[in-house]
């Protein structure tokens, strides 16, 4: 016998994971905001790996970059795009481990981070730093509205906070 609360936890990831699939083809802003709402509400995101190397990539400026996902579907999508990253696969983070051993570490080398390359690895590029303001700013902004009022997942409007978050947060180089 199947468990309903499974079933609809399942199946609420599933629509989850499409809507990110779809965000894809949005402009780098647009991205960054699901991004970091798809972030701050499950507290992790995936990187490419390749054995033990990690993927890096160039801006146009030659800043190095971490390239960043809100899911291992859409880490994939991006990789398939790209025949010399054959090698890579998704690999998880967790933003509690992630805010705590890399962050830092990756603003003093100068690394930044591609939040949410598009199949073209076009992407909002930010620091370490400033994309954990924003993912915060979001916590926050999410633990005030839970506490004030339980929120009706039917009224949630996924477009209008995506574009809230774009217009409060993202400064993309380029798209």
């Amino acid at each position: 016998m199947s468990d309903p609360q499974a079933d609809a936890a399942s199946a609420q990831r599933a629509q989850t994971e499409q809507e990110l699939l779809d965000d894809q083809t949005l402009p780098a802003a647009e991205r960054y905001a699901a991004f970091v709402a798809a972030v701050a509400g499950d507290g992790r995101f995936w990187v490419a790996e390749s054995g033990e190397y990690l993927l890096t990539l160039f801006d146009a400026d030659g800043q190095e970059l971490l390239p960043a996902w809100p899911s291992a579907a859409t880490a994939r999508a991006a990789l398939a795009q790209a025949p010399k990253l054959a090698g890579y696969a998704p690999a998880v983070r967790e933003l509690s481990a992630w805010r705590e051993r890399a962050a830092a570490a990756m603003d003093e080398a100068g690394v930044g981070v591609g939040v949410f390359p598009d199949l073209a690895m076009q992407c909002a590029v930010v620091s370490g730093a400033q994309l954990l303001e924003h993912l915060d700013a979001v916590i926050a902004d999410d633990a005030g509205a839970t506490a004030a009022a339980e929120p009706s997942p039917d009224k949630l409007d996924l477009a209008q906070a995506q574009r809230a978050l774009a217009q409060k947060f993202a400064k993309p180089k380029s798209d």
